[in-house]
């Protein structure tokens, strides 16, 4: 008798320490599949020079095809100059406001000289199997500093 209660202990260990291995091998695929994305995204901006239309339709279109379409806060107070995309349809990003879920968040900085940088937030949400989803996450990632060619296209795409 005590070597079957023995034996039910250890199988259960095992099992626990299994679901958590596997848990961990879920958490670590879903954030390099959103870090892979986010580095796209960065590439797109920085291909096509800044934000403009041709670049948040390109975004747009690859968070959609690629699946990627976790929706998260961007800011937690009035930020200004952070702008996120409420449909992945419309080329149009719109001033991000506290509590208001988008797919993507961006935010342009003014770097040295006349060159600007980027800042782009993407979403993913940690979901197991049998438990669902477990918490959602925010990954950011940064342009590099590149002369924009978006200044006189800037305003087209933000709804102010």
């Amino acid at each position: 008798m005590r070597q079957t209660i023995g034996g039910t202990w250890i199988l259960q260990l095992m099992l626990v320490f299994i679901l958590l291995f596997a848990a961990f091998i879920i958490l670590t695929i879903n954030y390099s599949r959103t870090v892979r994305v986010k580095n796209e995204l960065i590439d797109m901006i920085e291909k096509y020079e800044g934000l403009n239309s041709e670049s948040i339709g390109l975004v747009n279109n690859y968070l959609y095809y690629t699946g990627q379409i976790t929706q998260g806060i961007c800011v937690e107070e009035n930020t200004p100059g952070v702008y996120g995309a409420t449909s992945l349809e419309s080329t149009n990003l719109e001033p991000a406001r506290p509590g208001e879920k988008y797919y993507y968040c961006i935010r342009k900085y003014d770097g040295a000289n006349t060159t600007n940088y980027y800042q782009i937030a993407i979403f993913y949400k940690f979901n197991l199997p049998i438990i669902g989803n477990f918490g959602g996450f925010e990954i950011r990632g940064s342009t590099s500093n590149f002369q924009s060619h978006d200044d006189a296209r800037y305003e087209d795409v933000v709804d102010n």
